[in-house]
């Protein structure tokens, strides 16, 4: 049987902010981790208030849990704010452009399928950067 120790996540989540459970990893983890193809599974934890790059996935899907906190999520194409709380779960399509931002203290599961880095970074406007200043503030 596979696992990875939870005592040992809580130390590096309290490090870094992200942390990967399980995935064909690219960049080692400090700890054991579960070596898979095909899917990705990780930890995202916000001490602080932070406001994620503007960016898409090319193939993958990414499942998000909160766990703690708050996330709000901007999509481009929509030009629509969502939030997401506690226990809430959404769902980023390959090709969605977006951008996110967490309060302070929040910890999200993702799950990345079928894994891989597809990250690509679109760029930011004005009314962009903006938004990513505060939780409050809006896009324009």
């Amino acid at each position: 049987m596979k696992n990875v120790d939870g005592k040992q996540v809580r130390k590096i989540l309290s490090k870094k902010k992200r942390v990967y459970l399980c995935g064909k990893l690219s960049k080692p983890e400090e700890f054991e981790f579960v070596n898979t193809d095909g899917l990705e599974i990780g930890i995202s934890y916000y001490e602080k208030f932070t406001a994620e790059k503007a960016h898409y996935h090319q193939w993958n899907h990414e499942y998000n849990i909160v766990r703690e906190g708050a996330v709000k999520v901007y999509l481009f194409e929509e030009k629509k704010e969502y939030e997401y709380n506690k226990d809430d779960m959404y769902v980023v399509e390959p090709n969605m452009q977006y951008i996110t931002k967490a309060q302070p203290g929040t910890e999200v599961l993702f799950v990345k399928s079928p894994g891989g880095n597809d990250k690509k970074l679109i760029n930011h406007t004005n009314s962009v950067m903006s938004w990513c200043e505060d939780w409050d503030a809006k896009m324009k």
